[in-house]
């Protein structure tokens, strides 16, 4: 595998299982404006925009402040944070990590404040990572490139574009880095989707 510069990672999906905890999130905060969502539409509800699933259960324009309220109380309770599991590669992953310290980063349509708040629930420090870039810090959200040429900002890098890799785990995260102009790796954990992008099935084939 080649090395790489800058590492950057998408969050829900790639370094954590969080599902358990956004069916919790999904089923409250739809729940709240009259929809039911099945465990099935979990997974595509994490990979899309608010807006995108909002439109298509019909959600009503005048409930949307209700509707992220409610997104936003369930996204960091209890029951939302303490379901969310360490996929089994993961710990090997973030021991890499610490140790090797390589220039490396989150870029996730998630906030970055429950982004926080994970890490803290497994003993892991934020210094782990060199920069957080959420949908609270960038308004545009994957596939757009704004979040990961604005993670390259903060990290002060200048080097080849090609020398930075995002890895994610859905054709939105793929489609994000190569209109950032960087390299890009499908993270296949079973459902990934049939997509036209260079796959890896563990986080550790980075560094292999």
């Amino acid at each position: 595998m080649k090395k790489y510069q800058v590492y950057l990672f998408d969050f829900d999906g790639t370094l954590f299982n969080t599902v358990p905890g956004l069916s919790y999130v999904f089923k409250k905060s739809f729940g709240s404006i009259g929809v039911d969502v099945n465990d099935d539409d979990v997974i595509w509800l994490s990979r899309v925009p608010l807006a995108e699933s909002y439109a298509k259960y019909n959600g009503d324009p005048a409930k949307v402040n209700i509707f992220i309220k409610e997104i936003e109380k369930a996204l960091d309770s209890k029951q939302s944070i303490e379901t969310t599991e360490f996929y089994d590669d993961s710990k090997e992953f973030v021991d890499y990590l610490a140790k090797n310290k390589p220039m490396c980063g989150i870029v996730t349509s998630n906030n970055t404040g429950h982004v926080l708040k994970i890490l803290s629930f497994f003993n892991l420090p934020k210094e782990l990572f060199n920069v957080y870039i959420g949908s609270d810090i960038v308004k545009e959200i994957k596939p757009h490139p704004a979040p990961i040429k604005e993670a390259i900002k903060r990290l002060h890098y200048n080097g080849d574009l090609h020398d930075v890799v995002y890895v994610g785990d859905s054709h939105n995260d793929c489609q994000a880095a190569l209109n950032a102009g960087v390299d890009t790796y499908l993270l296949d954990r079973g459902n990934a989707g049939d997509y036209p992008y260079p796959k890896i099935y563990s986080l550790m084939e980075l560094f292999k």
